[in-house]
């Protein structure tokens, strides 16, 4: 008895083959000139930052979320699937039609017996994991249609088409099989092709058909890759391969360097991403600004990015506003790293924006409140222009002495009250209730007083390079004339620039001083605090620094809080609106970032909105009364909410 194999290329005229070959050379060469005319945009960005150092370490970047797709499982498990049944059927078929060719022109010795059998049926199920791959995404698309398929992108021209293309290739590969199989010949391991080939009649005329159509389809959409969608296959693992692990902004070291005015400004990186966007919309769906109605979307971005740079004939006559984006959008980003955070493959859409502020910046065409922002911290060191000597003045209020540096000369640690806690009536009594707390904690701290600046943070985020470098100077030389080595922030915001974005500091946030106190008994949590809490996840907390769990830890160590997740929390938290600037401008979209989480967290029945940020504190307060709710929902801040549990009081 013979050993399982098959007659290659069996039933398949001479000129057919002859044609397929032509088509193959064909299709090749156009899918060369299309990458070829791809890395030459690429490469004319710019190369200000190593993304390819630690090669192990990135490899095993792209086997994780480029071939496991991981990171696209743990935000939505359904296209997950559908992308590992895609990817994994195509990557199936692909070498399985490679080792059929070489068997085609050797002896083919190899292609029979056990090897014969395996490959029939990885090839059988790899087709049925391709078509059903297909089948999830169209029904996705065109049944259940998310919300991020309900405003679709003007040029988006190839996507039913691409779609279609596939699913027509699935199933004429399956159709010839299964003729093939029609005409007597064993399935063996082809069981899917085999149940298909008993409700096919042969005929050969059909069988060649659909041969030369599956051969034909492939090779087009072989040759459409480089000008459709189709391209993220190759691109989204190299712009995994490339991703940066950094949180700071980016620090450009190249005086001539100006922000980004027209495309060659941005890093090649950038550009390479534009191609890497597959339109999935995810970004998108959780963007602040989008969801509030302004021109912003960070798709529509990179798929503008992508259009202009494929349009022109340079990508140097790319402007950036205007093609792009639009002022609105540019200033509608709340740098709060959802979009970064939710795409699959880790595009920047936020610091691409950060880039175009930067320009805009430079060539001193910012919006009139951006301007005040920036010259109020300039002058007064603080968003609201409120005057220096105030920053201290909120201490008189405080029942326990607050020391200075000049009074506690040796102090352990250095508290940053920041912007807010310093200059905002309702963030004054957190700092208040704070200072009672870490007088009787016992933590050996003090506070700089009116000789403390802004952090920079948020200056940095609107896009003013030359003023954060100015702040961060002068308070590396304030910290050196005391002697700081340690500091605690009370705002995510200071705390994300002094951990990330400052060297040879040390530096925690006030959570992690309380929650340390409260496990060695040092902070006796006796009263019940009979409340149903819900927190809101700071953005700087949360996507920039990754700290999730602690202040939930806290609020659960609290005897009698009952805590309640809003739909969006941790890292798919939705942004109060505070950040990059917009803490001191008029929003302008038509429903505002603060009143759409306001809106989410009285859904949950909370009593308590339960924030950890001084900017979510003042958002989230004009939130809750603009949708109604401050009269069955109160904002407070975590400490306060432990001040109440160790005193006994609010």
């Amino acid at each position: 008895m013979s050993e399982p194999t098959r007659e290659l290329l069996w039933g398949v005229e001479e000129f057919q083959v002859t044609l397929h070959y032509i088509a193959f050379i064909v299709a090749g060469v156009i899918f060369l000139v299309g990458i070829y005319r791809v890395y030459r945009i690429i490469r004319q960005g710019r190369r200000d930052e190593n993304r390819l150092d630690n090669l192990p370490k990135r490899v095993m970047w792209v086997i994780k979320d480029g071939l496991l797709l991981l990171r696209l499982f743990a935000r939505e498990t359904k296209m997950g699937l559908m992308h590992f049944l895609l990817l994994w059927g195509i990557i199936v078929l692909t070498i399985g039609t490679g080792i059929l060719t070489l068997a085609d022109h050797t002896t083919s010795e190899f292609f029979k017996g056990t090897f014969y059998l395996i490959h029939e049926f990885l090839m059988d199920i790899a087709g049925i994991a391709f078509i059903a791959g297909l089948v999830i995404a169209a029904i996705n698309r065109y049944v259940l249609k998310p919300t991020r398929f309900q405003k679709t992108w003007l040029f988006a021209r190839d996507d039913s088409a691409v779609l279609l293309g596939l699913l027509v290739v699935g199933l004429l590969g399956f159709s010839a099989e299964a003729l093939r199989l029609a005409a007597g010949y064993p399935a063996y391991t082809a069981i899917f092709g085999g149940l298909l080939a008993q409700m096919l009649p042969f005929d050969i005329s059909y069988y060649r058909a659909a041969w030369v159509a599956h051969s034909l389809l492939a090779l087009a959409l072989i040759a459409a890759v480089p000008y459709t969608k189709l391209l993220h296959a190759i691109t989204a693992p190299l712009n995994i391969l490339t991703r940066t692990e950094r949180v700071s902004a980016r620090e450009i070291d190249d005086e001539e360097y100006i922000g980004a005015i027209t495309a060659k400004d941005l890093q090649w990186r950038d550009l390479l991403s534009s191609f890497a966007c597959m339109r999935c919309g995810r970004c998108q769906d959780n963007c602040p600004a989008f969801n509030s109605g302004t021109t912003l979307s960070p798709m529509y971005l990179m798929q503008n990015l992508r259009k202009e740079l494929t349009t022109s004939k340079n990508v140097d006559e790319v402007n950036l506003i205007g093609a792009v984006l639009d002022d609105e959008a540019v200033w509608a980003c709340t740098t709060c790293r959802a979009c970064m955070e939710m795409c699959p493959v880790y595009i920047e859409q936020m610091e691409i924006i950060g880039e175009l502020r930067r320009g805009l910046v430079e060539s001193a065409e910012t919006p009139p409140d951006i301007r005040d922002f920036l010259t109020n911290i300039q002058k007064q060191k603080n968003p609201w222009g409120e005057a220096k000597f105030k920053r201290d003045q909120w201490v008189k209020k405080s029942e326990v002495e607050v020391p200075t540096v000049k009074k506690n000369p040796e102090f352990e640690w250095l508290w940053f009250v920041g912007c807010g806690h310093s200059f905002d009536n309702r963030n004054q009594q957190v700092a208040v209730k704070l200072a009672r707390l870490l007088a009787d904690i016992g933590v050996n701290y003090a506070i700089l007083g009116r000789e403390e600046g802004c952090c920079g943070n948020d200056v940095r985020r609107v896009g003013e390079e030359g003023l954060f470098q100015l702040l961060r100077e002068e308070n590396y030389s304030t910290f050196q004339k005391y002697g700081v080595e340690k500091l605690f922030a009370t705002s995510p915001h200071c705390y994300n620039t002094f951990k990330n974005e400052y060297d040879g500091i040390e530096v925690k946030y006030i959570l992690e001083v309380l929650y340390d106190a409260i496990k060695t008994g040092k902070l006796q949590l006796r009263n019940r605090v009979d409340k149903k809490v819900t927190f809101h996840d700071p953005c700087y907390l949360g996507r920039y620094n990754g700290m999730y769990e602690l202040p939930r830890e806290i609020l659960k160590a609290i005897p009698g809080v009952e805590l309640v997740e809003m739909p969006r929390n941790r890292n798919r938290s939705f942004c109060c609106g505070g950040g990059g600037g917009n803490l001191v401008r008029e929003y302008p979209g038509e429903n505002r970032p603060n009143n759409i989480r306001a809106a989410e967290a009285a859904e949950t029945g909370a009593e308590v909105l339960a924030v950890a940020c001084p900017f979510c504190m003042i958002m989230l307060e004009d939130g809750v009364k603009a949708v109604g709710a401050d009269k069955s929902m109160a904002v407070m801040d975590v400490i306060e909410l432990v001040y109440q549990s160790v005193y006994g009081e609010e």
